[in-house]
């Protein structure tokens, strides 16, 4: 079995979520534009600033993603979790 097949799903998810994040705001061509206008601000500024709101909600879908699959990994080696290892 090769490595790439060991790679759980939650961290394609992860990737994939992240690339969508940092590339699509990078594509000047879908937003170089004026027109439609939304509350009178031209597409190029309320595009932009969805994005800052898209980023960060698939950056943090990303980020319980890995978590979850962390906290699998280590409950299955028997390393237990480390949020509750520093309450003791």
């Amino acid at each position: 079995m090769s490595r790439l097949s060991a790679v759980k799903p939650a961290y394609w998810i992860s990737g994939v979520l992240v690339v969508v994040a940092v590339v699509l705001p990078l594509l000047v061509p879908t937003y170089a534009k004026k027109d439609p206008h939304l509350w009178g601000f031209p597409f190029f500024y309320w595009y932009q600033l969805l994005w800052v709101f898209l980023s960060a909600i698939l950056v943090s879908i990303s980020y319980w993603l890995v978590r979850g699959e962390e906290r699998k990994r280590r409950a299955a080696q028997g390393l237990g979790d480390p949020e509750k290892e520093g309450d003791q």
